[in-house]
């Protein structure tokens, strides 16, 4: 019983990121400066939701410069 409550609670808290996955909003007017100071001046017009999301995520690591502009880069062109 203990492990199906653990379960259920498992699920329960994941629901919100999942949903928030499956509607993911645009990249903000912050994010799109930050992404054309480490890479350059790159269109980001028509990205895929997943695109976006890997865009988000190397914008919060915290990892160097370096780094966020190789996984920016490397979203941009996966299409």
């Amino acid at each position: 019983m203990k492990s199906i409550a653990l379960i259920a609670a498992l699920t329960c808290a994941a629901l919100p990121s999942l949903a928030a996955a499956q509607q993911q909003q645009p990249l903000n007017a912050l994010e799109i400066q930050r992404v054309h100071f480490l890479v350059g001046n790159v269109d980001l017009s028509n990205l895929t939701d997943r695109q976006i999301v890997q865009i988000k995520e190397a914008l919060v690591q915290n990892v160097d410069r370096t780094a966020k502009e190789t996984l920016i880069r490397m979203a941009l062109k996966k299409k």
